[in-house]
């Protein structure tokens, strides 16, 4: 689209060359326009050859570093949720039951002091299901909304080669919308 606009204004800057021109120049004195004129159309032509390499070398850029942030993000091709780890972690907190929407603030209490800081919660509709990661809970708060039904909670931390370390056990998130 800019390479037609451009020769289209091209040639209009050509013609504004040629009228504007003396009825009494010669034809080597309209070549020279003419030919600046192409060579100003080769050099725009260039630059927007140049532009767009850069904008898709950008582009690919960001499309590197979004992947790279859901890969760190997520750790889904490391995270087992059904990971064996001592159930050494208590979740503080919990109501006794819910309304969905209602704000859930929870807290995972590690029964001794750790370094690590690689926090996972996990959620499930009932014990024959999956556990399934809460993505944006990445610390030992958990702050969301209820849901719409009961669902069972837990927590999972993992060390510097993300492995399991500790786990609590599952917990009951009780709605009951009365």
């Amino acid at each position: 689209m800019n390479k037609k606009w451009i020769k289209l204004s091209s040639v209009a800057l050509l013609s504004l060359y040629l009228a504007a021109c003396d009825t009494n120049n010669d034809d080597e004195t309209a070549e020279e326009e003419v030919s600046e004129v192409f060579e100003e159309e080769e050099d725009a032509d260039s630059y927007l050859d140049e532009e767009a390499e850069e904008s898709e070398e950008e582009e690919t850029e960001t499309e590197e570093e979004a992947d790279t942030a859901e890969e760190s993000d997520s750790h889904e091709e490391f995270d087992d949720a059904d990971a064996e780890a001592e159930e050494s972690i208590i979740i503080e907190g919990m109501g006794e039951h819910y309304h969905t929407g209602e704000l859930v603030e929870l807290t995972a209490v590690p029964s001794e002091d750790t370094e690590y800081d690689d926090w996972h919660w996990y959620t499930r509709a009932d014990e024959n299901a999956e556990w399934e990661m809460i993505s944006g809970q990445n610390s030992n708060e958990y702050i969301g909304e209820a849901p719409e039904e009961t669902i069972e909670m837990r927590v999972v931390l993992y060390d510097d080669s993300h492995e399991a370390y500790a786990q609590s056990e599952p917990i009951e998130l009780e709605v009951d919308n009365h």
